[in-house]
């Protein structure tokens, strides 16, 4: 049994013997951002790095690693408001590369890549298919995929799921460091902030996207973090837990060998 499941609090030969053991690999990935008033700007990648922990505790059949976690991402549309550090695309995703063919190098080959914030989800998609026809599948998805329809019966508000330091998102803070939370200063918001003022129902009607931006003067949210609670959260976090572990035993059993190199990279 490995002593903890935090790829950095191992020495060596502990991660050595875990991949002659046929460990699976969690690399948490999030961002730097603010997120209102009323929560620390470590919010996704704190939610992203907790579930994969928790998944990796529940799994005793083989050794489940949490690597390093990756705090900052693609978050532009966050800059106007302090604590906000962003990576250029360019830049987030040849670091995830790296970090990726560093873990394969030492012969793991059991990758996931779990997601805790919204402004990476493109970015992720398009690195695995890249990875994947390049001869390095792994496996991605954002933490509250994991999820799914249970928001509907946890969260009160209208919103069933994560939008930005809203409900769910302060309620699975709550649950992790409380202290770290000021629930005084959370505020109720909706509204969308775009680059350039826009018919919104317009959009939704044609099913359009457009950039969104968290401007300065803003409250910084989307959804209704006062409606949050400790108890929400823990169970937001316990369901995601459950099914990341579920799906790393499933994972595990997938015979990632021989996979060939469609496109090698340049």
């Amino acid at each position: 049994m490995l002593r903890t499941v935090y790829w950095q609090k191992l020495r060596r030969t502990e991660i050595a013997a875990a991949r002659d053991a046929g460990a699976v690999v969690l690399l948490p990935v999030g961002s730097t951002e603010q997120h209102g008033d009323h929560l620390p700007v470590d919010m996704d990648i704190n939610t992203a790095t907790a579930v994969c922990a928790r998944a990796a505790e529940q799994v005793s059949e083989f050794p489940v690693l949490v690597a390093p976690p990756v705090w900052s991402g693609y978050s532009p549309h966050h800059m106007e408001n302090p604590g906000t550090i962003t990576l250029r695309h360019e830049t987030f995703t040849a670091f995830l590369t790296d970090v990726v063919d560093s873990i394969m190098h030492h012969g793991f080959r059991h990758l996931i890549l779990i997601n805790g914030h919204g402004g990476n989800t493109g970015h992720l998609s398009a690195l695995a298919n890249k990875l994947a026809t390049s001869g390095r599948p792994i496996a991605q998805t954002s933490w509250w995929n994991l999820v799914r329809d249970d928001f509907k019966e946890i969260l009160d508000g209208e919103l069933k799921g994560v939008g930005h330091a809203c409900e769910a998102e302060t309620s699975c803070y709550l649950a992790l460091d409380p202290n770290g939370v000021d629930l005084s200063r959370a505020v109720r918001h909706y509204a969308d902030s775009h680059v350039v003022p826009v018919d919104t129902a317009a959009f939704r009607e044609a099913g359009m996207g457009f950039p969104a931006v968290f401007r300065a003067g803003t409250p910084g949210v989307h959804g209704d973090p006062t409606l949050a609670t400790a108890e929400k959260g823990q169970k937001i976090l316990d369901i995601a837990a459950r099914r990341l572990a579920a799906f790393i035993r499933a994972y595990r059993r997938t015979d990632l060998a021989g996979v060939p190199t469609l496109f090698p990279d340049p």
